[in-house]
């Protein structure tokens, strides 16, 4: 046997890592992010599609600039970007917002927040049709048990926001420390 060269060794070696580093980014790019684009396409048409993994949590950002029902088309983006990724992913739709269109929701926010204080969601509604009316803006409003789902849309933008309607807590809450007597 003879003598191993440091230059064939590290050659080979720098040329194994660009091949694995090169098929791994290609299975990245065009596997993993076109199938998920091409599920999600079904779903609502996609502007573009990126995903985040070094974000904490990791997240898929979506542009899509028109969402017939926002809050089906949430879960089921919800649903493909679990099956395709794994759970644990944020989705975060990618807006068109506009100053005017933020300030609304600014207004609007206070008024989410305060329904699901106190579970006045049809209070919520009227104000937020009122608030919408008054700026002359379209609003579409879904809710379900987790989220409530807001869409703003003037000619000039539109706004996407959903809204947890219950924290997600870090840590369970320990109901067993010592508290008060019970009379």
């Amino acid at each position: 046997m003879g003598q191993i060269r440091f230059t064939t060794v590290l050659t080979v070696l720098i040329i194994t890592l660009c091949i694995l580093l090169g098929g791994h980014h290609l299975y990245e790019s065009h596997y993993v992010k076109n199938n998920l684009q091409n599920e999600i396409g079904r779903i609502i048409k996609v502007e573009e599609i990126r995903i985040e993994k070094q974000e904490d949590p990791p997240a898929v950002y979506l542009r899509a600039p028109e969402i017939d029902n926002l809050r089906e088309a949430y879960l089921n983006i919800e649903n493909v970007v679990a099956k395709r990724l794994g759970a644990g992913y944020r989705i975060v739709l990618v807006d068109n917002r506009t100053p005017e269109l933020e300030g609304l929701y600014e207004k609007c926010s206070f008024i989410i927040q305060e329904a699901i204080a106190t579970g006045r969601y049809q209070n919520m509604e009227k104000k937020i049709a009122e608030l919408a009316k008054a700026a002359g803006v379209h609003y579409r409003l879904f809710i379900d048990s987790s989220a409530i789902y807001l869409e703003l849309r003037d000619d000039h933008g539109y706004l996407y926001e959903v809204i947890p309607r219950y924290p997600r807590c870090e840590q369970p809450e320990n109901f067993e420390q010592p508290g008060g007597e019970i009379l």
